[in-house]
């Protein structure tokens, strides 16, 4: 049995409008009076019934649909003459009427409608006949991954994408997108890809409800992005909501519910254990313990809770589980004359800070609440013009402490086992002299909390016009969009009072908890944030087909104009530009394709303002050949390739202060000055003046030539599908700071300058295969994406030896002492040839190692381990390789899919908190520093991760080194969801077509070498909120 999909929807504008849509179209339907009725089955090219088939009235508003069994009844006005079935997959077919009053149809599959069609640039083109690298991802697809927004959805799905998640904190929690890698010198924002929501630049994919999109695309190559000429040079990401079909009112309701947990945790010592070691690192120093037996003994047994605490900070700040909730409701349907889509969504996100509801007056726990909005509406006003009307909004409501996740978690690490007894009898405790009396609560609760809300509208109006009475296939289209973002935050803050634990005199076995300082009322301070955007568009489209030659064009002209405080110089920004297409194909065998942009930037002088960005691209479909042989084995097989340009013009975020109109100088500042005059008479201050940020003349477009070859194949019937890429990317004339600048060039800011290089190669596979097995039918896809950049140039102060410079690296390389292990005998100590470490001083003209410190590489063969021995290690911390693999399938009314995904040749750097024990004398220390070296354990051939321990980690053991970079390649079961769909029975007493419950996970299980932290943690002390792990159930109504 299958099912045709129209395309779902989502609940938008408000109840008011879709009552009135309810009440519209029987009105419609009243105005038609009836002739006869007609009844009928419509089945697949199997004979099995095609669920959800549009039957229409030919020139009418009558419309229905086929029920479950693939049956329909329709009434048939006088004037009706032919009725149309259509399915999405399958061939169109019109059937004359006669006088028939059971009329029953068979559909043949389409094999170049369902999945063949691509949204590109500015329009849309047959799969079979695009030339350029594009991959594709589906509502359903993405709906398997209970995830809090859109980017994590996307990890693992699509061949090209990298996507890596730092943070697991709600509303912050997004990942961060790179396509075909890093190509640029900015590893950050500035290697981001442009964001599209139907044809319009938005700026944050996360904002948006998965329940509204259609498809996301992803243009890769130059012959998909050049169209948009100063903006493609990171890649495109392409975002189409879901519109209206022709039918009667299709409703869907949707809702689950999650608990999440992190996926991994550091495992902290306890009391005595960190006891023990620091004892052990003070002997190794030649210093005397800290501890006493008795302090040992207290700590072990646990008999002195307040004065001998044993806190593990990670499990008093966090809660095992937190919350997430999703809600959706849409509708969708319409006639020929007009179509309508109404969505709206509703998610919760909860933090896990166990205390953050200590203080009555408020709560400190993360708390992260979005609205979804989305309306968009089609009418075909006659038949030749149409108009599209799209409304969408967002609304963010978030919660947070005053003070970061970054600050919480530094003093979470910061804090050692027996600093505080945290929370005693529901007070805040401290001790008096306590060592290190970090407590990670009081830096959550006594800063307050801080509300943020957020609104963002978008809206667009697209009217379109066939031209053929000029020529067959001309049509002309103009889109006018307006965005506007609003933000506002309040802060708030107070001091709590804390209780200082002391023995009371009278009775030692009692504990007296004194109040420390007063509470206060909680402050007040808020702030405001805006900001707005015009967009238009008038474009000429042109396809027709001279015999076999098919020939499509478009020339399109846009401009933007934002408006923001922030903006520098308080100047709205501004952006121009033409665009065009030109495509051709013969028999759809032969392809070629021209796509240009040519964009002004308010960045560059006259004469270099504008650039122009063309694109050139070609394919054979070989298996249209007409000595291809036909047959089940081979059955499509395609060749393409492409080469061209495309831009970029921001060095700087300018929306946020960064830097404009580059070929500008700034204006002078004031600071300083001298005493001029006179003692005693004219002696006098005068104040000095200095040269701002100079302008650049010169400054011109960054340019990034980029070539794709690619192939793609089915075989089998069309059950196996594989689609690889080979690509190469050269970025020259990258805007870039200098940063081989004497210290005595008496300006503050030089300015912008075209002076980086970047290569970037690598290639993408994508593989599939369905079939069925009896009534089982299922799927496996996998892909796989390498992409390798090096640093061709930058303008940098010379190092002592080459390969130490970024210059000739990968973006991001990590540069440091090469680790060999650790020394483990005097005899190895002592070795007269052995080099000498700069790091640790000793007498004699030897240095002052012991066994059990670290051994480094003496690369430059000098005998001195210094700064020059430090050379290229590890891989920067974005992947070079990420992989997924899912499979799936469905048995009657079970569903399910599975889906892996890893990243491979990644590295991060953990350093002080996050990797060494004891850090600035008494911070924390984790279970895996039980694994230290000592004499004992070395000769009984136990484990050994660490070196020696020092009581306060510094010098040779704590060089930035590869000992402290850890491999961040991993495996993980990314999602799984099981399914299963009710469609009869009793859902027919209360007229509901359909009911699926499902369980769903993500980030279920990781395989990585990191013991501490996950694989994808941000490099540094470990002070992030951490990733999250979900456990969802939810149900599908479909009415």
């Amino acid at each position: 049995m299958k099912k045709c999909y129209y395309a779902r929807s989502f609940l938008r504008v408000s109840l008011a409008a879709i009552l009135s849509l309810f009440a519209f179209f029987p009105v419609l339907a009243a105005a038609i009076p009836p002739a006869g009725i007609i009844t009928g089955k419509v089945t697949d090219e199997t004979g099995g019934p095609l669920i959800g088939t549009t039957v229409v009235v030919e020139g009418t508003m009558r419309s229905t649909s086929a029920d479950e069994n693939g049956n329909y009844r329709i009434d048939v006005p006088e004037s009706g003459r032919v009725l149309v079935f259509s399915c999405i997959g399958y061939q169109t077919r019109k059937i004359p009427i006669d006088g028939k009053t059971v009329i029953n149809v068979q559909l043949q599959p389409d094999q170049k409608s369902l999945g063949e069609v691509l949204v590109v640039g500015y329009g849309v083109q047959k799969k079979m006949t695009v030339t350029g690298a594009v991959s594709s991802i589906g509502t359903k697809e993405l709906l398997q991954s209970p995830a809090a927004n859109i980017s994590n959805m996307l990890v693992g799905r699509l061949p090209g994408l990298v996507a890596v998640q730092r943070s697991g904190e709600p509303g912050q929690d997004g990942s961060s997108l790179k396509i075909r890698g890093i190509g640029t010198l900015d590893a950050g924002k500035g290697s981001d890809p442009l964001i599209m929501v139907d044809g319009v630049e938005r700026s944050n994919i996360n904002q948006i409800d998965p329940n509204e999109i259609e498809t996301i695309n992803i243009l890769k190559d130059a012959s998909s992005t050049a169209v948009f000429g100063v903006r493609g040079a990171n890649g495109v990401i392409l975002i189409t909501t879901r519109r209206g079909k022709i039918g009667k009112p299709q409703l869907s309701f949707t809702s689950s519910i999650a608990a999440q947990k992190p996926t991994q945790l550091p495992e902290m010592l306890n009391s005595y254990e960190y006891a023990t070691l620091k004892n052990e690192a003070l002997v190794n120093a030649g210093q005397q313990p800290y501890f006493t037996q008795d302090d040992l003994d207290k700590f072990q047994s646990g008999e002195d809770p307040v004065f001998h605490p044993s806190i593990d900070w990670f499990d008093m700040m966090l809660r095992p589980y937190s919350t997430q909730s999703q809600h959706n409701l849409n509708i969708s349907g319409g006639t020929e004359l007009a179509r309508y889509f109404i969505s709206g969504g509703y998610f919760d996100q909860n933090g896990a800070y166990r205390y953050a509801d200590y203080n009555p007056e408020f709560s400190a726990n993360p708390k992260y609440k979005r609205y979804n909005f989305r309306s968009n509406f089609d009418f075909d006003v006659t038949k030749m013009f149409t108009v599209k009307v799209n409304l969408a909004g967002q609304v963010e409501d978030q919660n947070y402490p005053a003070r970061s996740a970054a600050d919480i978690f530094f003093d979470v690490l910061k804090a050692n086992p027996f600093s505080s007894p945290g929370i005693v009898d529901g007070k805040m405790v401290t001790l008096d002299k306590a060592v290190n009396g970090t407590n990670p609560l009081m830096t959550m609760l006594n800063a307050g909390f801080q509300q943020i809300f957020k609104s963002n509208v978008n809206a667009s109006v697209i009217l379109g016009h066939k031209l053929d009475f000029i020529t067959p296939g001309l049509s002309a289209r103009g889109t006018v969009a307006y965005d506007s973002w609003y933000q506002h935050s309040v802060s708030r803050s107070k001091n709590n009072v804390t209780w200082l634990a002391v023995k009371d005199p009278a009775n030692a076995d009692n504990v007296l908890y004194v109040p420390q300082g007063e509470e206060t009322t909680l402050g007040f301070s808020e702030s405001y944030g805006k900001n707005r955007k015009i967009y238009t568009e008038l474009a000429l489209d042109y396809t027709r087909a001279f015999g076999p030659h098919n020939v499509g064009g478009l020339l399109l002209y846009n401009q933007s104009k934002a408006y923001a405080p922030g903006l520098t110089y308080k100047v709205p920004n501004a952006y121009q530009g033409l665009v065009g297409r030109v495509t051709y194909n013969y028999k759809s065998r032969y392809l070629l394709e021209f796509n240009m942009g040519y964009n002004g930037s308010e960045n560059f002088p006259e004469g270099k303002r504008f650039g122009w960005f063309p694109a050139y691209s070609a394919g054979w479909v070989a298996s249209e050949e007409a000595f291809f042989p036909k047959n089940d084995w081979v059955t499509f097989l395609k060749i393409r390739g492409s080469y061209g340009e495309v831009g970029n013009d921001k060095i700087s975020d300018i929306f946020n202060g960064g830097a404009r109109f580059l070929y500008l100088p700034s204006t002078y500042g004031y600071s300083g000055g001298y005493n001029f005059g006179e003692v005693g008479s004219s002696y006098q201050w005068y104040g000095g003046s200095y040269e701002g940020q100079l302008g650049n003349p010169d400054v011109t477009w960054e340019r990034a030539v980029k070539m794709n070859a690619g192939l793609e194949l089915k075989l089998f019937n069309d059950r196996f599908s594989f689609t690889g890429d080979y690509f190469e990317e050269k970025r020259n004339n990258i805007l870039a700071q200098r940063g081989a600048v004497p210290g005595i060039v008496g300006v503050s800011s030089l300015p912008a300058y075209n002076l980086g290089r970047v290569s970037n190669k690598g290639f993408e596979i994508e593989a599939g295969y369905n079939d069925n097995v009896g009534k089982l039918n299922y799927w496996v896809k996998a892909n796989y994406s390498l992409a390798r950049n090096k640093v061709l140039f930058k303008d940098e102060a010379p190092k002592t030896y080459a390969y130490q410079n970024e210059t000739g690296n990968p973006v991001g390389q990590y540069i440091g002492l090469i680790a060999e292990g650790l020394y483990n005998t005097w005899d190895e100590i002592n070795d007269p040839k052995r080099p000498q470490s700069s790091y640790a001083a000793g007498t004699g003209g030897r240095d002052g190692l012991q066994p059990g410190d670290v051994r480094y590489r003496d690369v430059n063969g000098d005998g001195i381990i210094n700064d020059d021995d430090r050379m290229p290690m590890g891989y920067s911390q974005f992947p070079q390789v990420i992989y997924g693999f899912s499979f799936g399938g469905n048995y009657g009314g079970f569903d399910f899919s599975v889906l892996f995904q890893g990243a491979d040749k990644a590295s991060v750097y953990l350093s002080e908190m996050a990797a060494w024990p004891f850090d600035t004398d008494w911070r924390n220390a984790m279970k895996i520093h039980l694994e230290r070296w000592n004499e004992e354990r070395y000769a009984a051939g136990e484990e050994i991760s660490f070196p020696r321990l020092s009581p306060s980690p510094a010098g040779h053991n704590y060089q930035y080194s590869s000992y402290w970079l850890k491999d961040a390649s991993y495996l993980r079961l990314k999602n799984a969801e099981i399914g299963y769909t009710f469609r009869k029975g009793f859902l027919d007493r209360i007229k509901v077509s359909s009911l699926r419950l499902y369980a769903n996970g993500m980030n279920l299980l990781t395989w990585s070498s990191l013991k501490t932290y996950d694989p994808e943690a941000p490099a540094g002390r470990g002070q992030f909120y951490p990733q999250q792990k979900v456990f969802n159930a939810g149900l599908n109504l479909q009415f």
